[in-house]
């Protein structure tokens, strides 16, 4: 389980078929996983354990589709909010929608083995969905905060490594920088609030370290975004 999953030409050659188990296993995580390397890597999880389930949040239109009153359903605020998924509270008739855009099963059947597919539906939920916009924020904040260096080039680097646990290659560190020129001009041009992106309050301004911008902010949890829906990311290797 824990041998690398990359394919050489002469294991190729030996076990194409990888009967001999000449490589590991290479496959995106399951859907409680993907939400759970989100928050980690922001430097959100909560990894208390035992004790009631939380209530995550979901689209009101989903709720009202399965008639759930707003007083019973009320999304967990806190550290509790970002608990292990496994404490998410599940309701049989309304499959989450989150952890079914990336293929967990419903609870009214059996489930003896899990089917992973590769959607747009995933990748919009990783780019859009409620908790995963706040991972990114935090990320970006932890990035501007813990980042040994104060320069762009420092905070790529230790983006990329929260976020695959390996460090980029030259050209992989210039993309992520070429992102990030292009999502401040975005702020420059005015088609974005940075203070709206960062916090989700165009009036609010985000908790900096010394030295950084709002637009800093801004920019990075755009950035954030991108890392967390790698398939690097989001995949076992």
């Amino acid at each position: 389980y824990q041998q690398s999953s990359v394919l050489t030409p002469e294991l190729q050659e030996r076990d194409p078929g990888n009967r001999l188990l000449a490589r590991g296993p290479r496959f995106r995580a399951d859907a409680e996983v993907v939400r759970d390397i989100a928050l980690s890597a922001a430097g959100l999880i909560t990894h208390k354990t035992g004790g009631a389930a939380i209530i995550p949040p979901v689209p009101q239109n989903v709720l009202d589709y399965n008639f759930v009153y707003p007083t019973y359903w009320t999304p967990a605020t806190g550290p509790e909010r970002y608990r292990r998924t496994v404490y998410g509270f599940r309701k049989r008739s309304m499959p989450d929608p989150v952890l079914s855009n990336f293929d967990a099963p419903n609870g009214d059947v059996a489930c003896v083995r899990r089917v992973r597919s590769n959607t747009p539906l995933a990748a919009l939920t990783g780019l859009n969905e409620t908790v995963f916009v706040e991972a990114a924020r935090a990320l970006a904040l932890r990035v501007l905060t813990e980042s040994a260096g104060h320069d762009d080039g420092a905070r790529a680097r230790y983006a990329f490594l929260l976020c695959t646990s390996r460090a980029p290659t030259e050209a992989e560190q210039q993309e992520v920088l070429d992102l990030l020129k292009s999502q401040r001009q975005r702020f420059a041009d005015g088609w974005l609030n940075p203070r709206e992106v960062a916090t989700g309050d165009p009036a609010k301004l985000p908790e900096l370290p010394e030295g950084a911008t709002p637009q800093d902010a801004g920019a990075w949890t755009l950035v954030s975004r991108v890392l967390l829906n790698l398939d690097e990311t989001l995949s076992k290797y």
